[in-house]
């Protein structure tokens, strides 16, 4: 899994039957480094070639890292690739992976292309998670309704009302701006632990200008990055770069908030890169009346879940299971999906 920040590509082993039962077995990362990023950011199309090796390349050895510490074969592996552009107002999304490659090289089956078959069925391709997030909190004993919050590059939200019950959607921006705004000004790849925006102040009138900018486009269930990227930093040159990271903060933190107030959750369960920033936290924690909590506090791995739910839906997608939902993607009928790269010896 290598998502919209990239940060580096994670990995999971697991073991599942593809419905409840979920075990995590072991974990593994290779991050990007700084020239890598700057190639990505600078542009995919003018380095599409040095981009896509290096892409490949990382997910390559970052599976046999993996394989290495787990000593044995995998049945299958689920692949999400490389995020480069998801548009769903004009129904199209691709993630690079050379699947074929990495199942030449692995001698055993891929499945990868997760989100096309959806897109195809009239849904948005995302968020496809939320099945993984559901059975994996399912195995806890916990109060619901229930929300698992993904902080990536986008952040995204799964519902759980009750065991027969499930509900996804983008909120909307997550580190995407951040990490873009502290590159673009500090040439840095992102604020460690929010060091840099904790000494900032909110300004109230910037925030609020962007807040009104994101509500007039506000019109999907998922989103594409460059666009949420774009609009949070349509404002925030007139600001240092304490005060421009704090703003987006909290302004990010509002959008969360009032998209899932109404679901009255008991819980939320905060996981991917964001939880990391104990100011995006904190900022949670202060607008919900509610415990808010990081996925390590519950034993979930919240560098690895991604990965983790990959795998499961590379299983699901073998299986014939569905993945997307109408109360997920917006798809107007329950959809597996993937396509699978077969392994012949």
């Amino acid at each position: 899994m290598s998502g919209t920040s990239f940060d580096g590509v994670d990995a999971a082993i697991i073991k599942t039957d593809g419905n409840k039962f979920i075990k995590r077995i072991e974990t593994s990362f290779i991050k990007y480094s700084k020239f890598e990023k700057a190639l990505y950011q600078d542009s995919i199309f003018k380095n599409y070639r040095r981009i896509t090796n290096i892409i490949d390349r990382k997910h390559k050895q970052v599976i046999e890292k993996i394989l290495n510490k787990f000593g044995k074969k995998v049945d299958i592996i689920g692949l999400h690739g490389q995020t480069f552009f998801h548009s769903p107002n004009a129904k199209w999304t691709w993630q690079y992976i050379n699947s074929k490659k990495i199942m030449r090289y692995f001698k055993t089956n891929v499945v990868s292309d997760f989100r096309i078959a959806d897109i195809n069925r009239g849904g948005e391709g995302a968020p496809l998670v939320p099945i993984f997030h559901k059975n994996v909190i399912l195995q806890k004993d916990f109060d619901l309704p229930l929300g698992v919050l993904n902080l990536g590059g986008v952040s995204n939200i799964t519902i759980i009302k009750n065991e027969k019950s499930l509900i996804g959607f983008d909120t909307g921006p997550g580190n995407g701006p951040l990490d873009l705004l502290i590159y673009k000004r500090l040439n840095i790849l992102m604020d460690k632990n929010g060091s840099i925006a904790n000494t900032g102040n909110t300004n109230k009138t910037i925030k609020e200008k962007t807040l009104n900018l994101f509500k007039k486009n506000n019109k999907s269930i998922s989103f594409d990055r460059n666009k949420l990227d774009k609009i949070c930093l349509t404002y925030m040159d007139t600001l240092n770069i304490n005060d421009a990271l704090a703003t987006l903060i909290d302004l990010i933190t509002e959008i969360i908030y009032i998209k899932i107030k109404k679901y009255n959750l008991k819980k939320v369960i905060v996981t991917g890169g964001g939880r990391k920033n104990k100011v995006f936290i904190k900022s949670l924690q202060k607008k919900f009346v509610i415990e808010v909590l990081v996925a390590e506090n519950i034993g979930l791995n919240g560098d690895s879940l991604e990965a983790e739910a990959f795998g499961y839906l590379a299983v699901r997608s073998m299986l014939g299971k569905p993945y997307t939902f109408k109360d997920t993607t917006g798809v107007s009928k329950s959809s597996t999906g993937g396509i699978l790269f077969y392994y012949i010896d």
